[in-house]
């Protein structure tokens, strides 16, 4: 079938799905989401993904959310949708309500949308063999990064900026000259055999994907340090790297046109490589089956 949406339990086609103009995701991006992708029709760092959006939830004050629920509904729509190899988008926002700065009260139904469409690994995959040029652009981004909200222009612009440049992404800097992530992806660095990334804060969004890649660092005996590094520095690196959901282990081969070290990806990056598609291998080879339940 490909491409579905469920709204607020409602299996339809993206194109028959409607926002009411009142909604508040749409007049204040009053929402927060997560994409998660889908192998052999089950959702990859599934419980990683769900705890950060509880989080994302509680940190705007929503009123507690079913997220068992929720889980039910996107494995409804996988299992309708026919998708195996696909992203799972999830989106919830604060619901409809009059227009007015503060939240409703007392508190409206929040509206949810989920949407599954296939994902085609291919081009990616192309790239994770040569690595991918990147721009830097300034961090614009509003100050709580940490949350997975919809508020994503100063994200869209940077991007956007970069793609028209002929770059794969942006790394952010902020206002002191540091690094801090990519638009959509974590940004995580290699010198002198360690893998670096900056500290979690506000500043950058919870990667679930650079969770991953910390405990398979662990695991293949990698060291992982928090740091601070600047752009001239993050160029001088051995190598670089970006990570992401779809993106998975993806190497830096520029940066504002200068070569990451031999501008191939390194040794450290394939290692990485190879561990999460071991890990990935692992997990497909696990028996569980997805959730059969629906709601």
């Amino acid at each position: 079938m490909g491409d579905l949406a469920c709204v607020n339990g409602d299996l339809m086609a993206p194109e028959q799905a409607t926002v009411p103009i009142y909604d508040r995701g749409f007049l204040f991006g009053d929402s927060v989401y997560e994409v998660c992708r889908i192998y052999g029709g089950r959702c990859w760092l599934e419980a990683d993904h769900l705890l950060r959006l509880k989080r994302s939830l509680q940190e705007l004050e929503f009123p507690p959310y079913d997220l068992d629920r929720l889980v039910a509904r996107i494995y409804r729509t996988i299992r309708a949708s026919f998708v195996k190899e696909g992203l799972v988008y999830v989106q919830i926002t604060r619901g409809v309500a009059p227009r007015t700065h503060a939240f409703p009260n007392p508190p409206v139904p929040p509206t949810e949308v989920i949407i599954v469409r296939p994902y085609d690994d291919a081009p990616s995959a192309a790239l994770r063999a040569t690595g991918v040029p990147v721009v830097s652009r300034p961090d614009i981004r509003w100050k709580r990064c940490d949350i997975k909200t919809t508020n994503l222009l100063g994200n869209v612009l940077a991007n956007d900026s970069a793609h028209r440049e002929g770059a794969y992404e942006a790394v952010l800097i902020d206002s002191l000259g540091y690094v801090t992530e990519a638009t959509h992806t974590s940004v995580l660095w290699v010198r002198e055999g360690r893998i670096e990334g900056t500290p979690e804060g506000p500043e950058i969004l919870i990667g679930m994907t650079r969770h991953l890649t910390e405990r398979l660092a662990k695991k293949v005996g990698i060291p992982f340090v928090e740091t601070r590094v600047t752009l001239p520095a993050l160029q001088a690196a051995d190598e670089a790297f970006l990570v992401g959901t779809s993106t998975e282990v993806m190497p830096i081969a520029t940066i504002d046109g200068k070569p990451i070290g031999s501008g191939a990806p390194g040794p450290i990056t394939k290692r990485l490589q190879e561990a999460y598609r071991a890990e990935l291998q692992d997990w497909l080879a696990d028996a569980t089956p997805a959730p059969a339940h629906a709601s």
